[in-house]
């Protein structure tokens, strides 16, 4: 009988932690539930407060893409349950190209915003890779517009770039590309590498 009692006895405690354990975990989820519509709505607030200073930053992208592909691009800011939601749009064939012209756009209008406010650092580095892919006109373009927004947002623009990549024949006419290279390299002798010998 005394097993009986303390079998029953067990399974009653079993029981109860699990109720309680349940009851916290409403208690949490309904806590979690209140905080997210809390988190959201001060979100919603933050994003209408800013609207004019983000206003600007859309249309720093806008004017990119659209020297780039004579069309506006988009960025979208918009807010969802998760939070910030950053999307980026130009007009044409989902290619590789445009793909990469989206991240140069986007980087550059990162750095001319900051700058206009006197923040962040004050150089924009890319890789030959950001120009993978990118028809010869736009790269041309895009590398224009990167010494214009340095020269009028006070910052250094770095582009490693491969001489076969180079858009020599669609660069504007007189713009000077040969002035504004600060340093070849070339891998027929240890003299043209970065630091003037070879691992």
């Amino acid at each position: 009988m005394q097993e009986l009692h303390a079998a029953t006895r067990l399974k009653v405690d079993e029981l109860t932690n699990r109720i309680t354990q349940l009851r916290q975990m409403t208690t949490k989820a309904d806590t979690i539930k209140v905080e997210t519509v809390e988190l959201k709505r001060a979100t919603t607030l933050d994003y209408e407060e800013r609207r004019a200073l983000w206003s600007q930053a859309l249309s720093l992208f806008s004017d990119f893409s659209e020297h780039l592909y004579n069309a506006p691009g988009r960025l979208v800011i918009d807010i969802d349950d998760t939070g910030y939601k950053f999307d980026v749009e130009i007009a044409g064939s989902p290619s590789e190209g445009i793909s990469k012209m989206k991240i140069f756009c986007y980087d550059l209008m990162l750095i001319s915003f900051a700058r206009q406010r006197g923040l962040g650092v004050d150089f924009l580095i890319h890789d030959s890779t950001i120009f993978d892919g990118v028809d010869p006109r736009q790269r041309a373009h895009a590398l224009e517009l990167a010494v214009a927004m340095s020269a009028k947002f006070g910052f250094q623009y770095i582009c490693c770039i491969n001489t076969d990549m180079l858009p020599i024949n669609d660069f504007s006419q007189g713009f000077d590309f040969e002035n504004l290279v600060r340093l070849r390299l070339t891998d027929t002798d240890p003299s043209g590498s970065l630091l003037g010998f070879r691992y």
